[in-house]
C-alpha cells in the first residue's frame, strides 16, 4: 500500500512541535536550595510520585519540580496529592 503525502505536511509537523514547546504548562515545586539536597529530592520524589520529575537551576538555587500540567487546575489536582509529601510545594509557570 502506497500513501501519496504531500511534502508540506513533514513542515507542517515541524511547525507544531515548534509550538508544542513553547506552549505554557504548570508545574509543582518541591524543593529550592543546594544541588545535592536537590538530587536527593529528585531520587525520593520519583520513588514517591508517579509524575515526571525535573532540576533546574536558576542563580543561586537549583529547584525541583513534578509534573507538566497545561492548565493551571490540573496542577492544582496534583498539588493535592503532591502535598502529602511535600507540605511547602506550590504551583509555579516557569515557562
Amino acid at each position: 500500500m502506497k500513501i501519496n503525502q504531500s511534502a508540506q505536511i513533514k513542515e507542517l509537523m515541524e511547525v507544531k512541535k515548534e509550538f508544542g514547546q513553547l506552549e505554557k504548562t504548570f508545574q509543582i515545586q518541591i524543593y529550592n536550595g543546594n544541588v545535592t539536597d536537590a538530587n536527593n529530592e529528585m531520587k525520593n520524589a520519583s520513588a514517591k510520585l508517579n509524575m515526571p520529575v525535573s532540576i533546574t537551576f536558576e542563580t543561586p538555587n537549583y529547584k525541583v519540580r513534578v509534573g507538566k500540567f497545561r492548565s493551571r487546575i490540573e496542577a492544582e489536582k496534583a498539588q493535592t496529592k503532591v502535598r502529602a509529601h511535600y507540605p511547602a510545594c506550590f504551583v509555579i509557570s516557569p515557562y
